[in-house]
Parts: structure tokens; sequence; C-alpha cells
């Protein structure tokens, strides 16, 4: 059979309503992409604008600027009589661009700096080698002879990307004098312990700083695109400290510590009578605050320095701590016969007692079984109050106490504020001690206090 033969297709025929339609359609499909588009890059443009301005501008900032801090000086502290505690003291930080350096210089430099800085060449070389770096820091706060031979050599041979930044230095003039009052800094100038630590915000300056423009690779632009933001130093600090006074104390405290072999160190506080100011506060041994982490006391050293690893790290961080406690103010203090002058102004005050009042001392008194003895075994025999209180006489201030009573001794030990913390100005207070309340104390406790602050011991 021969095959049919196919006809081909005739043209399909469109009409004018339907053209329209399809024209209409095209057109609609259009402005809803065109919308589509133009919608988003809206909302794209309110976020950007609107909603989050500042990010994206300092985004552009970073791109377009470098921004190089100037440290601000740290405040001074003096004593009330002028002595110069604690200064700041001009050094320089020696930093590196990398990338600015050229690659003749990156072996010679590295090798030069390692050995002017005192650093690992190696590390050094290393650094320099990352041609992409912009920024690395080389040492901190190094001195002006140090400073000098790094731009000298710089200079010599060309080398650029090599920054010197002016710095400073927390020091402390007197060396170890007051140094556990004083306290010290962290590396970044920032008060770690004492008043240093108690008056950071005071003391810390405002840094100033440099905002140099940059271009497309990352380089540094002419100079003329610098802003300079000088620093503010940092408020002056006066104590009530008379240093005078504090020398005296300090002489005196470590003669004590050394003749009587005192092994948790010994504490003396000084104090205007009619204020309260601190005139003198130390605890000896105390240490030095221009290098507080090295431990004073030899045999404690030599203990830490016998031991390795996380041990000796333990150790170390444990000597420190104590080294640098303040027992004057963190440590329970358990007055004993000082207790007396409470004692003896809530008599006066309440009128129990008259400076001529009359008591007896045998040398010994017996309180509900338990005996009190008078201090190195004095019998004093019949005395007044004042006599009682200028030779420290244990059995009168038990009669004294007895007259008392509890609930005014009480009374009085709040109203001298011994059940709450001082709040001086110093980092480290404890903030509560240990005493007895009216219903807690049964007879030897009642008159216990008057002597030895509620202990029950034999002498006083």
């Amino acid at each position: 059979m021969r095959p049919r033969k196919t006809l081909p297709a005739l043209p399909r025929h469109i009409t004018p309503e339907q053209d329209r339609h399809m024209r209409r359609r095209t057109r609609v499909l259009c402005l809803t992409m065109a919308v589509a588009c133009f919608g988003v890059l809206i909302a794209r443009l309110f976020v950007l604008q609107v909603l989050d301005p500042e990010g994206y501008a300092a985004r552009a900032a970073d791109q377009q600027l470098r921004d190089t801090v100037i440290p601000a000086e740290r405040g001074e502290i003096y004593s009330a009589d002028g002595t110069l505690l604690a200064a700041s003291e001009t050094r320089w930080t020696i930093r590196a661009s990398p990338r600015d350096l050229a690659d003749a210089l990156v072996e010679p430099a590295a090798r030069a700096l390692s050995k002017i800085l005192e650093i690992d060449y190696a590390e050094t070389l290393a650094a320099f080698s990352n041609r992409s770096s912009n920024d690395c820091l080389l040492k901190r706060r190094v001195d002006r002879a140090t400073a000098d031979a790094v731009r000298a050599w710089c200079r010599d041979n060309g080398a650029e990307g090599i920054q010197i930044r002016q710095d400073t230095k927390r020091i402390y003039p007197e060396g170890d004098f007051m140094g556990v009052l004083l306290g010290f800094t962290d590396v970044d100038n920032a008060g770690l312990w004492g008043l240093e630590l108690e008056y950071n915000e005071l003391l810390t300056g405002q840094n100033g700083r440099v905002l140099t423009a940059k271009d497309a690779w990352g380089y540094d632009m002419p100079q003329n695109y610098n802003t300079l933001v000088e620093p503010v130093p940092g408020a002056t600090l006066t104590l009530t400290i008379d240093a005078n006074i504090q020398r005296y104390l300090e002489s005196a405290l470590s003669a004590a510590v050394q003749e009587h072999h005192v092994a948790a160190r010994g504490v003396g506080i000084v104090m205007d009578v009619d204020t309260g100011a601190i005139l003198a506060m130390s605890v000896k041994p105390d240490y030095d605050p221009n290098d507080p982490r090295t431990i004073v006391n030899e045999e404690t050293r030599n203990a830490v320095n016998a031991l390795e690893g996380e041990q000796r790290s333990e150790a170390l961080q444990a000597a420190q701590q104590a080294q640098w406690r303040n027992k004057a103010i963190s440590d329970l203090y358990e007055p004993g016969s000082v207790f007396k002058l409470i004692t003896a102004a809530a008599a006066l005050d309440t009128g129990v007692c008259t400076p001529d009042s009359q008591f007896v001392c045998s040398g010994s008194i017996n309180v509900a079984g338990t005996r009190f003895r008078c201090a190195n075994g004095h019998i004093h025999g019949l005395e007044t109050f004042a006599q009682g209180l200028a030779v420290s006489c244990n059995p009168c201030f038990i009669q004294i106490g007895a007259r008392l009573g509890r609930e005014a001794f009480c009374n009085y030990f709040a109203a001298f504020g011994l059940r709450e913390a001082t709040g001086i100005d110093l980092p480290g207070e404890i903030k509560q001690s240990e005493y007895y309340t009216a219903d807690r104390m049964g007879p030897v406790q009642n008159f216990g206090p008057c002597i030895l602050h509620g202990k029950t011991q034999n002498s006083g």
C-alpha cells in the first residue's frame, strides 16, 4: 500500500480580541515583575538607611579608616603630705605592619628587632612573613633607649611598617612602701588590687585616637587625611595617709615581726582620733607593687619553685593571693584588752560608773566557775575606774561589765558600728563580725567580752 500523504497544518488565525488579551497579560506580567524587583530593592534600602544605618556605616568606616589608640596617662596618687606614691612613666610599644615591610627586609628585620627587643626570632620571622597582615604586636612598653634603637635601625635600613607608639607604664617611686595599700595594675594599666582597683574608674583617663584614611589596598593615605583626638589623663588621688607616720609604722612593724618571728604577718593601723581618718596602715612583710608577682618570702618562694606543672601554678597563685591580702581589713581581728575602751565608754555613758568608782583586784576573779586572772599576775588591790583602765585590769573590768549588763553591752556594741563593715574605701573588707547577741550570752560571755571579746581565756 502507498503511504498516506500528510498535509501541512494550516496556521491558526488569532482574532483581534485574542491579540488584545495576550498583550494585556504580557503587560500585567511585566508590571508585576517590575514591582516585585523594585519592591525588594526598596525594602533593602529601607533596611540599610532606616533600620540599620549604623552597622553599615561602621563597616564602611572599618574599610576606609585605621583607628590607632593613644593611651591616656593614669592619674597620680599622693600622700596627704605630698609624697608621690604612684605615677605614669612614658614608654613606647613596638608594633609592625608586615605588609608594608619590603620583602628583602623581612628576615633582616626579624633578626635585628628580635635582638633589640629581646623577643623570639622564630616567632618574629613568622609574623613578618605573613604578608597580608597589617598589624602585629612586637613588645609592650619598652624604655626610651630601646625605642631609639628600633628607630635607628629602621632609619638606617629604610624599613617601613615598624610602628613606635607612645605608651605609659605604671610605676611606684617608693618601691615596697605602702605596697599592700596601693595595689597594682595589669598589663593594660587597669587597677587589679588595693587603691588602684578601688579608684580605677577615677584614675583611668580617656584614651586618645588617631584616625588615618586607608586606600583600597589597606595602605595609609597622606597625612592630611589624619584626625587626632588628644588623650585625657586620669584624675589625681590624694590620700589621708601621712607618709612620715606611715614610715614610722612600717619601720616599727617590720622590727616587731622580725624580733618576734611572726609567721602570719604583722598588722598596724594609725587613725586620727577626731575624724577616724587613716593616717597609716601597714601589713608586714608586704610586696613591691612594681613587681607584685614575685614572692617576697624566700622560704615560700623556694617551696613554690620546687614544684612543677599545675601544682606549681596553684601554689604560686595561693602564695601571691596571701601576699597581696590586706590583713588589716580582710581578716577578723580579736581585740582582747583593746575592747576595754568600748566597755569603759558604755559604762560611763550609761552612768553605771564614774571615773572615781572603786573596785578591788585580788589578782583573779571567778565567773560561773571560770577563773580570770589579771594580766602578768598583777594584784592591784583597791583601785578606781580610771586606775583600772590605766593598768588594763581584768578583774576591774569584769566587775564593770557586771554593772553594765548584757543588754546595755550589746546595745553599745551595735552603736559603735561593730556589727557592720566600716565601709573603708579599700577592696576586700570583711563584711561581717562575730559577736554574741544578748539572748545568747551566759554569765561568762556577759563578763568575758568586757576584757576578751567573748573568749573565755585566762589572760587578757
